[in-house]
């Protein structure tokens, strides 16, 4: 399994989202789901944030952007079942049609589902999360402002074991208790690290996270850490 969020397009860095393209070509015989965790899509234009006027009518442009990555993962894996989970920036089209245009908000043309093609394209849509044996898959609401710290408050929220998205850094936290062992991992983004709207710099981090299962009982979770445009994994070294 692969786990990719925060891609944040059109403010996506090109550099890395085209290692992990490579990355799932040169697995794609190994790879039987795909989960994306969120935030695949910016939708700054209609975003309650202060604007650039010049891009308040590129929703559309910054849909066609999606849809075509999300075509480029079907090609590449079209047998492999691709999950997508929203994260906060794809509830910015919900928000802003009952702030702005309630009339419209439940017309079914304008669900992200048909918005984003996913019938096409075969995708699954999962409102909240998606699991698979004990391990869960969610965008993440619990932040931290430590690398690591994300995965543990979302590990501790929902007392399993858990991968998220949403801070953009790059981390695990483990817990051990009479219970046993759990896990929380927090993948990274594939955005621009230094994005047009932020005036400092960005304490984020790029990356994936791979999970390997053994005879589908007990699984393995790799955080890839992507670092001036390279990763090692599995004995190959990536870089652009």
């Amino acid at each position: 399994m692969v786990f990719i969020s925060d891609l944040h397009i059109p403010y996506e860095d090109k550099k890395a989202v085209e290692l992990v393209i490579k990355f799932l070509e040169d697995n794609k015989n190994d790879i039987h789901t795909v989960i994306l965790g969120g935030d695949i899509i910016d939708f700054y234009s209609i975003s309650r944030f202060n604007k650039d006027p010049r891009r308040a009518l590129d929703t559309q442009k910054d849909l066609d952007k999606t849809y075509t990555f999300m075509s480029r993962l079907r090609t590449i894996l079209p047998q492999a079942q691709i999950i997508f989970i929203p994260g906060n920036h794809e509830k910015r089209l919900q928000s802003y049609k009952w702030t702005k245009c309630p009339e419209l908000a439940y017309l079914r043309c304008l669900t992200p589902e048909k918005l984003f093609r996913l019938e096409e394209l075969n995708i699954q849509w999962h409102e909240k999360r998606w699991h698979y044996k004990k391990l869960y898959f969610i965008h993440g609401t619990k932040l931290s402002t430590h690398s690591g710290g994300t995965a543990q408050k979302n590990r501790d929220s929902c007392g399993t074991n858990v991968i998220v998205g949403h801070s953009h850094r790059t981390g695990k936290s483990n817990k051990t208790n009479l219970g046993g062992n759990s896990g929380g991992w927090e993948a990274g983004c594939l955005c621009d690290l230094n994005p047009e709207y932020m005036d400092s710099v960005a304490d984020w981090q790029q990356g994936f996270c791979v999970v390997n299962y053994y005879k589908d009982k007990i699984f393995y979770v790799h955080n890839i850490d992507i670092v001036k445009h390279s990763f090692l994994y599995g004995g190959k070294y990536y870089v652009l």
